[in-house]
């Protein structure tokens, strides 16, 4: 390998970790508040999250987004459909949850936050693995 492609693969190495650096620092902590979510997250969990980008968003993922009844107040929910500029969101518990059976789907742009993982429980799966 020439010193100058060698060079380049550096160069690439090193945006791509400033990349993940950048997106890292951008996590926060979102506390669950109420059961809508339950049996996969009670209320006081902790979830460690990361900004969302369209590009990104899955079905089965837990996401943060704008109550699209009221969007000062961030709602949990799981992704069921990505179709478009859309989602359709859930929570676990439809007993207990106002969702994208009440909105309909709901704007991926609406969506803020992308959960990661539980905090302090770092290895902890959050997307629902098929029946």
């Amino acid at each position: 390998m020439t010193a100058t492609r060698r060079r380049g693969w550096t160069v690439l190495g090193w945006v791509a970790f400033g990349g993940v650096v950048a997106l890292l620092g951008r996590r926060s902590l979102v506390e669950v508040r109420g059961p809508s979510m339950l049996p996969a997250l009670w209320p006081g969990d902790r979830l460690l999250t990361v900004p969302a980008r369209r590009r990104w968003l899955r079905a089965g993922q837990i996401v943060v987004l704008a109550d699209p009844a009221d969007p000062s107040h961030l709602v949990i929910k799981r992704i069921v459909q990505v179709a478009g500029d859309h989602v359709g969101v859930r929570g676990d518990d439809p007993r207990r949850s106002t969702d994208g059976r009440r909105w309909g789907p709901v704007p991926a742009r609406s969506v803020r936050r992308i959960a990661v993982t539980r905090w302090p429980a770092v290895g902890s799966p959050l997307t629902r693995r098929p029946a």
